[in-house]
């Protein structure tokens, strides 16, 4: 891989971890951000969450984006942090978000 391609997959990337599950799984949380254009809400960004699961050896790789996540970098901050503290899965991603919004 390219340096300028490493960059460009990188760009956005605001928030990053990479954290040892049980076992040999690593999960690794990566929080983007994507500049909007300029409106009435004063909403500047757009924020997304990736949590990806890789196995031994990388023999199995597992991926969940939730694009979109929220407008908020405070907010978007805060359930990175939940999630990635709480080791929380691709599989069960969505499950998680769903009980913290319904908080």
């Amino acid at each position: 891989m390219t340096q300028n391609h490493s960059e460009n997959k990188l760009q956005g990337v605001i928030r990053m971890s990479i954290k040892r599950a049980a076992g040999d799984i690593i999960l690794l949380y990566r929080l983007t951000e994507e500049p909007l254009p300029p409106n009435p809400l004063q909403h500047t960004a757009m924020y997304s969450l990736t949590v990806t699961k890789i196995d031994a050896g990388g023999t199995r790789r597992e991926v969940r984006n939730l694009p979109d996540l929220t407008r908020s970098q405070t907010e978007a901050e805060r359930i990175f942090d939940l999630i990635s503290r709480g080791l929380v899965t691709p599989c069960t991603l969505d499950e998680v978000i769903d009980d913290l919004f319904a908080i």
